[in-house]
C-alpha cells in the first residue's frame, strides 16, 4: 500500500485502541490500584484513576518516542518538516487511538457517574478530529518529524498533572503542603516547556532550515498543519495562564496570606 496514493491507518492505531481499553480493565482489577485511594474512595474515583494511570502511560510513550525521533532525525535533510519517517504516523495513530477510548471513557463517565468534563471532551473531540485528517493528509504530504517530534512531547506534563491528583485525593496534608507547591510549580514549567516553549522552537528549527523567521515558518508547511499549530498554541496559552493563575493564588495564600489565630479567652 502507498502512503502517498491511498488511506494510511497505521498498526499503532489498532495497538491502542486494543491495549489502553485492556490496560484500564486490568487495573481496574488489581488490589495494587485500589490501595492507591483512600478506603472511603467511590467507584467513580477509581475508576479515574485508571484512566489516568493509562493516560500517563500513554504520555510516557509518546513522551519517550517523541524524543527519539528527535534524536534521531536526519537533520542534513533541508527539508525537515516534510520528509517521511516511519515513526510520525505511528505517533499519530498512537495518539489518535489513546483520545478515541479516553473519549470514550468520558461519555462513560456521564452516563454512569453523571459527571464528566466539557474541557476534556471538547479538547479530545478537536484533537481526534485533527489527528483523523492528518492521516488522511498522509495520502497528500507528510508533515515530518520535526513537527510530529515536537507535538509528541506536549505530553510531557501529564504524569505530573495525574500524579497530583492522587496525591490530591488522598486528603488535605497534601494540599496544605509545601509539596504541593513544588509539584504545582513544577507542572508549571514543564507545561510552559513542552507546550509553548516547544511550539515557538518548532517554528524557530524549521524557519532556520526554510530561511525565514520563526512566525513566517508554520506558513510554510500547509495550510492544514499551520491551522493544527496555531490552533493548539494559542489554545495551550490560555490553559497555561488559567494554571499560573491558580499557582499564583495557591502560593499567595501558602506564603505571603497569614493565618488568623483566635485566641482562647
Amino acid at each position: 500500500m502507498d502512503i502517498l496514493n491511498s488511506p494510511h491507518i497505521p498498526p499503532s492505531l489498532i495497538g491502542a485502541l486494543t491495549f489502553y481499553p485492556f490496560l484500564f480493565t486490568t487495573l481496574g482489577r488489581m488490589q495494587a490500584v485500589k490501595n492507591i485511594l483512600p478506603p472511603k474512595a467511590d467507584t467513580q474515583k477509581q475508576y479515574h484513576l485508571c484512566n489516568k494511570i493509562v493516560a500517563s502511560v500513554h504520555s510516557t510513550i509518546m513522551t519517550c518516542t517523541g524524543l527519539y525521533l528527535l534524536f534521531t532525525v536526519d537533520w542534513s535533510k533541508n527539508d525537515i518538516s516534510t520528509y517521511k519517517t516511519a515513526l510520525t504516523p505511528f505517533l499519530v495513530g498512537l495518539e489518535l487511538g489513546y483520545l478515541t477510548q479516553d473519549t470514550a471513557f468520558e461519555f462513560y463517565q456521564r452516563a454512569k457517574f453523571g459527571v464528566g468534563s466539557n474541557l476534556i471532551l471538547f479538547h479530545h473531540v478537536s484533537v481526534i478530529l485533527g489527528s483523523a485528517y492528518y492521516l488522511y493528509a498522509l495520502t497528500i504530504n507528510n508533515p515530518g518529524p520535526y513537527f510530529i517530534g515536537m507535538l509528541s512531547l506536549m505530553n510531557m506534563s501529564t504524569p505530573i498533572l495525574h500524579f497530583r491528583w492522587v496525591l490530591q485525593s488522598n486528603g488535605r496534608t497534601f494540599v496544605n503542603s509545601r509539596l504541593k507547591r513544588f509539584i504545582d510549580t513544577a507542572l508549571m514549567v514543564t507545561y510552559f516547556w513542552c507546550r509553548i516553549f516547544g511550539n515557538w522552537w518548532m517554528g524557530v528549527a524549521i524557519g532556520t532550515k526554510l530561511g525565514m523567521t520563526w512566525y513566517e515558518a508554520p506558513f510554510h508547511i500547509g495550510k492544514k498543519f499551520t491551522i493544527t499549530t496555531t490552533t493548539m498554541f494559542f489554545m495551550n496559552v490560555v490553559w497555561w495562564l488559567i494554571l499560573a493563575k491558580q499557582w499564583l493564588r495557591s502560593v499567595n495564600s501558602f506564603y505571603f496570606t497569614k493565618q488568623v489565630v483566635k485566641k482562647s479567652e
